[in-house]
C-alpha cells in the first residue's frame, strides 16, 4: 500500500455534498462550524479519510461534533454524533476494524479570546488544566473506549487572542494486530504510550528532552526517532527502539556514520518493496555543520555524501549504505558535491525508495556563476539522485520547474525554494511518483519513466489549486473557488 505524508486541511464550512464517484464540495458560509479534514492511515498508508465537525454549541461549557467516516474515494461509510468539551483533533489511525482518535481538550484549543490581563490570566490557567483524549471507535460508529490525561499546554498570545498547543505534537500509529502507539510532548513531560485494539492502556513509557520527535511502528518493533538541536543544528538525532509488546527499550544510537559524523535525516519512512522501516539523508561535514543556510554554503561541502540506513526486521539486520563525494568516487560528481556537467549543486529535500533497491534522493537545483563574493545564483529543476545498493550515486535526472529570480551568495535558500515534495506508489505496477508543488505550478512526476505526465496551475481564474498525495497510484486536487466560497476535493488517477 502507498507511503505517504499527509498534510491536515482546515476548513470553514456548513455542510459537504458528494457530487458523484471520488469528488467531495465543502460549502463555506461562516465562522460558527468548522470542519477538519484528516487522512486515516495503516501501517503508513491511506486507507481513508475523517472529516471532523464542530457543529453548534451545546451549553456555556460544550460543543455538538459530527465524525463523518470515508473511505479513500471520498465516499462516506458512517457518522458519529457526540458532545464534549472544546477539542482539537491531532492524529488518526486504523487497526483490526478500530479507528483511534487523538485530540487536545481544552478551552485554550483552537484559541480563546482575551481581552484583558485578567483574561489573560484565566487563558494561562486553563493551559495547565487541559487534557488530551484518545478515543476509539469501531466501524458500527460506537465509541468503544476513551482514555484521558492532564496536560500543560504551551500557550501563545496573538491578536486578542491566546492559543494552547502540546510543545512536541502528538502522533499516532498502528501496531499491525495489535493495536496502537501513541507519543505526546507537552510543557513537562513527552510519553510513548500502548493501546490494544479495546482501546485499553497496556503500558506507557517516559521520554527524555529533546526537540522534535518522529515515530514510527512494525508488528514487532516501535521506533522513536528524536533531534536534539543543540548537538548539531542540522544533525542531533538519536533512534530508540523499542519492543511493541511491553515498550521493553531494545536499542538506542545516535545517528552518525562510521567517521562520527552527523546524518541528516530527510525521510524516516517504510521501504515499498520490503516493507521495512529506513533513514536516509546526508552526511554532514563536521568541519561545515552550522554553515548549510545560504547559496555560497554550498560551494563550501556541507555535506560529505548521501547515506541509506535499513532499520531491518527480525529475520534482516540493520545495515547501512554510506555514499561519499568527497572521495571523488562518482564520475561527474566534483568532491564538494556538484554536478560538474550540470553546473549545479542540489538543495535535497526528501528521499524515497523505489522497487530496484535503490534510494532515490529529490531536491532543488542550486546555478551558480561568476566569482565568490559577486556571484548569482537562482533555484531551478527539480533533481532527482539515485543512491544504488552498491553504494555507487548517479544523476538520475533533472527537471524543469518554476525557476527563482537571480540572487547573491547570501541568499537564504529555505526561504528562497518554494518547492515542496510529496512522493506517491503505485504498487499494481510497482512505480514511484514524485508531485513538486512549486510557487506558480504542480508538476507530477514519473519517477519510473522519468517525464512530467502532467502540469497543473496553482491558479485558474478564481480558483487556487491544490495536489496532495492519495490512494495508491492516485492524487486528491483541491480547487478552492474564492468568489463561490466553496472547495472542491477530487481523487484522480495519476
Amino acid at each position: 500500500m502507498k507511503k505517504v505524508v499527509f498534510a491536515l486541511i482546515s476548513l470553514l464550512l456548513v455542510c459537504f455534498h458528494s457530487l458523484q464517484a471520488q469528488t467531495k464540495v465543502f460549502k463555506e458560509v461562516g465562522e460558527d462550524i468548522s470542519t477538519q479534514i484528516k487522512a486515516i492511515t495503516q501501517d503508513n498508508a491511506l486507507v481513508g479519510y475523517l472529516a471532523f465537525t464542530r457543529l453548534e454549541k451545546a451549553d456555556a461549557d460544550s460543543f455538538n461534533y459530527r465524525i463523518t467516516i470515508m473511505d479513500e474515494n471520498l465516499h462516506d461509510i458512517g457518522t458519529v454524533n457526540f458532545r464534549q468539551e472544546n477539542l482539537e483533533l491531532q492524529a488518526v489511525s486504523f487497526e483490526q476494524n478500530v479507528l483511534c482518535l487523538g485530540y487536545v481538550q481544552s478551552p485554550l484549543a483552537g484559541g480563546e479570546s482575551v481581552r484583558n490581563m485578567k483574561d489573560y490570566r484565566k487563558a494561562q490557567e486553563s493551559a495547565t488544566a487541559s487534557h488530551i483524549l484518545v478515543q476509539f471507535i469501531n466501524l458500527d460508529g460506537k465509541v468503544i473506549n476513551t482514555y484521558y490525561k492532564e496536560v500543560n499546554l504551551k500557550t501563545a498570545a496573538l491578536t486578542r487572542k491566546v492559543i494552547g498547543y502540546l510543545r512536541n505534537g502528538m502522533q499516532i500509529r498502528n501496531i499491525p494486530i495489535s493495536g496502537f502507539c501513541l507519543f505526546y510532548g507537552d510543557e513537562m513531560k513527552q510519553s510513548l504510550l500502548v493501546f490494544d485494539v479495546r482501546g485499553a492502556l497496556t503500558h506507557e513509557q517516559p521520554i527524555a528532552v529533546f526537540d522534535h520527535f518522529y515515530l514510527r511502528a512494525s508488528a514487532t518493533d516501535i521506533y522513536l526517532l528524536t533531534k536534539d538541536d543543540m548537538r548539531a543544528p542540522e544533525g542531533g538525532y538519536k533512534l530508540y527502539v523499542y519492543d511493541a509488546k511491553d515498550l521493553t527499550a531494545v536499542n538506542n544510537f545516535d545517528l552518525r556514520d562510521a567517521s562520527d559524523n552527523w546524518l541528516k535525516v530527510l525521510s524516516f519512512d517504510n521501504d515499498p518493496a520490503t516493507g521495512d522501516a529506513f533513514i536516509a539523508g546526508c552526511i554532514i561535514n563536521p568541519k561545515r555543520e552550522r554553515q548549510f543556510i545560504t547559496a555560497i554554503d554550498y560551494s563550501y561541502t556541507p555535506y560529505l555524501g548521501l547515506f541509506t540506513l535499513d532499520l531491518g526486521n527480525p529475520n534482516k539486520d540493520m545495515s547501512a549504505n554510506c555514499s561519499y563525494w568527497a572521495n571523488g568516487n562518482f564520475p561527474g560528481i566534483s568532491g564538494d558535491g556538484e554536478f560538474a556537467d550540470k553546473n549545479f549543486y542540489v538543495k535535497y529535500v526528501t528521499a524515497f525508495r523505489d522497487y530496484s533497491g535503490n534510494t532515490i534522493f529529490a531536491g532543488t537545483a542550486l546555478v551558480g556563476n561568476g566569482f565568490v563574493g559577486s556571484a548569482k545564483y537562482k533555484l531551478t529543476d527539480g533533481v532527482f539522485v539515485r543512491q544504488e545498493a552498491s553504494g555507487n550515486i548517479i544523476l538520475d535526472n533533472n527537471i524543469p520547474c518554476d525557476e527563482t529570480k537571480t540572487f547573491g551568495s547570501a541568499g537564504i535558500l529555505y526561504e528562497l525554494d518554494k518547492k515542496d515534495y510529496y512522493k506517491v506508489v503505485n504498487q499494481d505496477t510497482r512505480s514511484n511518483y514524485m508531485i513538486i508543488d512549486d510557487e506558480a505550478n504542480i508538476y507530477i512526476y514519473n519517477v519510473n519513466g522519468k517525464k512530467i505526465m502532467r502540469t497543473i496551475p496553482h491558479k485558474d481564474g478564481n480558483v487556487k489549486i491544490n495536489v496532495y498525495p492519495a490512494k495508491e497510484g492516485h492524487m486528491m486536487v483541491s480547487e478552492y473557488n474564492r468568489k463561490e466560497k466553496y472547495t472542491r476535493f477530487s481523487i484522480e488517477a495519476l
